[in-house]
């Protein structure tokens, strides 16, 4: 998977512990430095925390439909001492292709000035943490120990973080920060609190605080029939025969498109009328009816501003990331991997050099033996 859909939607990692003397370098981009340290102490992290591990592989597995998963993170071989695993070579080439993508990040925040607050890493971590723990909920659906850690409730954020060390958090947080702020700066708004401020009063309607009465049917006849009996009985009563309706919590406008279709604008609904059929695209449809829209304060909006005005970031983000990497000047050392241009990623070699190798035992076939995605 390439970094940049990876750091999107959440972060990837792992990096082989060698058991003897390797370069101080990892990969060089541009002429920053990825130190062997910062990525040993980072799969330590990794192979240390089998909950983190458990969300990497549901993330991706998300991410891709079920079509790709994560290597393991731990091979069959031992390190130094045979105290500690050793990392997997197919592992340690994707973190360092992750690690090779926020160090683009950070120059080309550098390079357009953008810097985060306090306030903005506290952000980054409540966004990580539900981020997270939306997945987990994703993965408990499967019931595969690959996904869920056996765990009988969904892990939260709070609590698969808990497992890893403060350095690596804080990390993974100052990266969710700093592209955070880098969208907001492409969508022409700087990140800061004035600038965040201003847009949302220029903005004002599309933060309104809607109320909403919802009803969700198995069939888009099913739908269409209740649309048609809305017409003479009032909608609230029509929901109560839904599969599920009624009366939903009020929230911003932007909060409950985030649970729709993404061709479907709320806001173009007028107050008291019942929508069309909505698709979710599992089969199953939707009526929503606004019952009340009124205006939000800043202060209630507050976390949702951000959101919006990355959103609206996203897509020249994307471009100008991809732009980068293209034209990145990347070395990595030969026994990580090799850096391929045309794709943009670093590349486990196919037939790599015996001194090369971390640790040989750690790359046999039965190293990969474990669980499938079910």
């Amino acid at each position: 998977m390439k970094w940049f859909l990876a750091l999107l939607i959440v972060l990837a990692g792992g990096l082989a512990a060698a058991a003897f003397a390797i370069p101080t370098n990892a990969a060089v981009v541009n002429g920053s430095a990825i130190s062997q340290q910062k990525l040993n102490a980072d799969v330590t992290a990794i192979a240390g925390s089998p909950d983190y591990q458990c969300y990497l592989n549901s993330q991706t597995a998300i991410a891709t439909n079920g079509q790709q998963s994560e290597p393991p993170v731990v091979g069959a071989g031992k390190g130094q001492g045979g105290q500690t695993a050793t990392a997997t070579t197919a592992f340690t080439a994707s973190y360092l292709n992750t690690e090779v993508g926020h160090q683009l990040v950070e120059q080309l925040a550098a390079e357009r000035g953008v810097t985060v607050s306090e306030a903005q890493l506290s952000d980054a971590r409540t966004t990580y943490e539900n981020e997270i723990s939306q997945v987990m909920q994703q993965a408990a659906q499967s019931q595969n120990p690959r996904y869920t850690c056996g765990a009988l409730e969904p892990l939260s954020g709070e609590q698969v973080l808990a497992t890893l060390p403060a350095s690596f958090v804080n990390d993974q947080v100052q990266f969710f920060a700093t592209i955070a702020a880098l969208k907001e700066d492409l969508a022409g708004v700087r990140p800061t609190e004035a600038d965040l401020h201003a847009y949302f009063l220029e903005h004002r309607s599309e933060f309104d605080t809607l109320c909403t009465t919802a009803a969700l049917y198995s069939s888009e006849s099913d739908a269409t029939a209740a649309l048609q009996q809305a017409q003479t009985t009032p909608f609230a009563q029509v929901a109560k025969q839904a599969v599920q309706g009624g009366t939903q919590p009020c929230a911003t406008l932007p909060e409950l498109e985030a649970g729709l279709p993404s061709g479907f604008n709320l806001g173009d609904l007028a107050v008291g009328t019942v929508s069309l059929p909505i698709a979710l695209g599992n089969g199953e449809y939707l009526l929503i009816q606004v019952n009340s829209r009124t205006p939000t304060s800043y202060d209630q909006a507050r976390t949702v501003v951000p959101v919006v005005v990355q959103n609206k970031g996203t897509a020249k983000a994307q471009k100008v990331l991809s732009a980068a990497e293209r034209r990145a000047t990347v070395s990595v050392d030969p026994r990580y991997g090799v850096w391929v241009p045309v794709s943009t990623r670093v590349l486990v070699p196919f037939t790599p050099e015996p001194t090369d190798v971390p640790n040989v035992g750690a790359n046999t076939a039965s190293a990969f033996a474990g669980p499938t995605s079910g």
